[in-house]
Parts: C-alpha cells; structure tokens; sequence
C-alpha cells in the first residue's frame, strides 16, 4: 500500500535553474559576440549643382552612339543610333554635319523638325574590334566640330 501512495504521491518536476543558468549563458555569449558596428560602403551621391533646379521626374537621356566599323578598301563605315534614329555617313565631315543638323539651336523657335539633341545630349563613340584607333579619335573630333559637349569613349567590350 505504500508502494501506491509513493507512486501517485510522486510528481515529475522541472528543474528550473538549470535551464535558466543556459540561457543567460546563450545570452552573455550572443551579446559578447555581436558587432554593433555598420559595415564599411561606398555609396555614390549625385547632388544637384546648388541653384540648379532638377526634375526629379526628368528621364535619363539615353547616349547618341557613334559606331565606326573597321576600314575596307580604305572605305570607313559610321553609323549613328540614337532614340529610333540609324543614319550612316561615310566621312569625319558628313558626320560632322549630320550631327549639327540633329542638334537644336540654343533657341527652339528656329529649330527644325529634325532636331532632336541639345548640345549637352551624351554622345558615346564605340568603336568596332578591328576598327582603327585614329578613325575613333575623328569621330570624337567630328562630334566636338558640331559643338556637343558630353562626348565619351565606350568601355572595351560593349
């Protein structure tokens, strides 16, 4: 008969302390562990120009791009692209002229239909692989004789 009361006498109990001293102990550890430190970035910051009042909503202006192929039979092909637009010259000097005729004048009254760059439009020379580097070099000079102002070469490869 004691054996009975002893068995239903008895309850199953949790020993508390030893839980609670391991989680202090995750807790000292994980506190000890972490770094409260940001990590190191470099973020770009384009600010506008102090009095310049950007659109916020203005698109990016896609590049005007100047493609010289390579020279056959000492014939040089260069092709324009730009918005739509594909047009092909032959020489430094049609192309100098070409882009003059794409550019508007300063003041849109006498702007022709087919104007359709400002003078700061960027204009991106990409030379083809077996192109020659001096026809590049006549290109950025024919784009700078039609007075653009945001010229530049494209990187190696695209």
């Amino acid at each position: 008969m004691n054996r009975r009361r002893a068995a239903q006498g008895a309850k199953l109990s949790l020993a508390m302390t030893p839980m609670i001293d391991v989680v202090f102990l995750l807790l000292v550890f994980f506190v000890c562990t972490v770094r409260f430190e940001r990590r190191e970035e470099v973020y770009q910051l384009d600010l506008p120009v102090r009095g310049a009042s950007a659109d916020p909503f203005a698109l990016e202006e896609s590049p005007v791009e100047l493609r010289i192929g390579a020279r056959s039979r000492s014939q040089l092909a260069i092709e324009l692209r730009a918005d739509g637009v594909v047009r092909t010259v032959a020489t430094f000097d049609d192309l100098t002229s070409l882009l003059t005729s794409l550019q508007r004048p300063r003041s849109s009254a006498t702007a022709a239909p087919e104007a359709l760059f400002e003078a700061t439009h960027p204009i991106l020379v990409v030379p083809e692989p077996l192109c020659e580097w001096q026809d590049a070099v006549d290109a950025f000079n024919a784009a700078l004789r039609a007075r653009y102002t945001n010229i530049g070469f494209a990187e190696i490869g695209s």
